[in-house]
């Protein structure tokens, strides 16, 4: 079995399409104004429409609460969140995807996010820093199911393969500008991560 493949921050409705028709397993919207890849819920309507795969909303500095309201298949909260956000979550009957910083002092944080959702992306802690494999590594013992993100590039993505990740979430290492996606980078990482024969 492959490695699922999620593309992140999908700004329009023909790079949805598109994304789609190659066969990634989900497309990512960010509606939170902090992105330069930010667009307005109507799109995810629009785009649950169009395609047949999972859209997951990803929110960052919006309240925990705005979850509740998501038409998306999944809401992606990419912060750490206080110990009352999490227990907010318990109130939701969302599907919540949480974000896990990918180093080795974030497993006190793992453990309590664990209670919550067993949906994990470990991402890097810095925008635009890579993750360290041997950090996730460390993190995927604990978590095997993750997915894991942050700096990924078809020349790189063997190194995050072999970590046997759940599945691989990209964004800017696929796109010709913010928020327009290489639709050609995307088939050929899609390649890649199907053709992956995971031994988990």
């Amino acid at each position: 079995m492959g490695v699922k493949l999620k593309i992140c921050g999908v700004t329009n409705l023909d790079d949805s399409k598109a994304v789609a028709a190659v066969g990634v397993d989900f497309i990512g919207v960010v509606t939170d104004p902090v992105s330069l890849r930010f667009v307005e819920r109507k799109l995810i309507e629009e785009i649950k429409s169009a395609v047949q795969i999972p859209v997951v909303e990803v929110i960052v500095t919006s309240p925990v609460s705005k979850a509740a309201t998501s038409r998306a298949n999944y809401v992606q909260i990419h912060r750490v969140l206080s110990d009352e956000e999490l227990e907010e979550l318990t109130t939701l009957s969302k599907k919540v995807v949480l974000y896990v910083p990918a180093l080795r002092n974030a497993i006190p944080y793992l453990l309590k996010v664990q209670k919550y959702t067993s949906l994990v992306l470990f991402d890097s802690p810095r925008k635009g820093m890579r993750s360290d494999p041997l950090e996730l590594s460390i993190l995927l013992n604990y978590h095997p199911d993750a997915g894991v993100g942050g700096g990924i590039t078809l020349e790189n993505v063997y190194d995050y393969l072999v970590l046997e990740p759940t599945w691989i979430d990209v964004s800017s290492s696929v796109e010709v500008y913010p928020g327009k996606k290489d639709i050609e980078k995307v088939k050929r990482l899609r390649e890649v991560t199907a053709s992956w024969k995971r031994r988990v």
